[in-house]
């Protein structure tokens, strides 16, 4: 009984590390975009941090973005993006800061 507080306070942290865009998905950030590079394949990058909140495609570049939310190691709302060719194969990414606007058109 006496470990009630600890548990709990143990649960709020881990709730929080995982930010509130986590989706049910693994903890999002700028450290885990960062290992997402050219050449991967849409499983992969699925497997490091799991599906997107938001796809676009884009018919004539045949392209498609995953996109994802996320709070920065400052704390910002932002999205990550990356976009796969063809193929599947990522071939770009970058983050972006979202103000108030963007968050109000979502």
């Amino acid at each position: 009984m006496r470990n009630v507080p600890a548990l709990l306070a143990a649960a709020l942290l881990a709730g929080c590390a995982a930010g509130p865009y986590a989706g049910g998905g693994p903890p999002r950030s700028d450290a885990v975009f960062s290992g997402i590079s050219p050449g991967m394949t849409q499983a992969q990058v699925e497997q490091l941090i799991g599906p997107p909140d938001d796809t676009m495609r884009f018919p004539l570049s045949h392209t498609v973005a995953w996109d994802y939310l996320y709070q920065d190691t400052w704390g910002y709302t932002a999205e990550f993006s990356v976009t796969f060719d063809a193929s599947g194969r990522a071939v770009s990414k970058f983050s972006k800061r979202l103000d108030r606007r963007d968050l109000l058109t979502r």
